[in-house]
């Protein structure tokens, strides 16, 4: 009857220690790995697609499909029509200008340094950054 029960415990037991690791080896603990190496820094944030025109920048959506990866490609051949969109990079954007909702669709026109047109962009695809020369001017209390 004991040999019975000792043979019926046996395979759970075996299932028991097959799930956790190490514990069916004579080979000890898991040798320790390498300590990661240090974090790079954070390249520099991916251009969006910018145009100074609502009408050309869902003409270029809607021809690639709603994919802006697939428009930033098609920015990138320098023989595509462009229609006055182009690649922007992040660091231009100096304020939110306009917002509009269109087609079930928002759109962003952000304010850019050096233009004094603001470029269309899908909604939420770029944030203008901090204005940190006016929190500087600002007295502490």
């Amino acid at each position: 009857m004991l040999r019975e029960t000792v043979l019926r415990c046996v395979p759970l037991l075996l299932l028991a220690l097959a799930g956790v690791p190490g514990a069916a080896t004579a080979q000890g603990p898991a040798p320790k790995k390498a300590p990661a190496a240090p974090a790079t820094p954070a390249a520099a944030p991916a251009p969006f697609v910018g145009c100074p025109s609502l009408a050309n920048l869902r003409l270029l959506l809607r021809t690639n499909r709603g994919d802006p990866a697939a428009v930033a490609a098609l920015l990138a051949d320098e023989r595509a029509d462009h229609v006055g969109c182009a690649l922007i990079g992040r660091e231009r954007v100096q304020a939110l200008a306009d917002h509009v909702e269109l087609g079930g669709a928002s759109y962003d026109c952000l304010s850019l340094q050096g233009t004094g047109i603001c470029h269309w962009t899908l909604a939420g695809t770029v944030a203008p950054a901090p204005d940190r020369t006016r929190a500087a001017d600002r007295p502490r209390r």
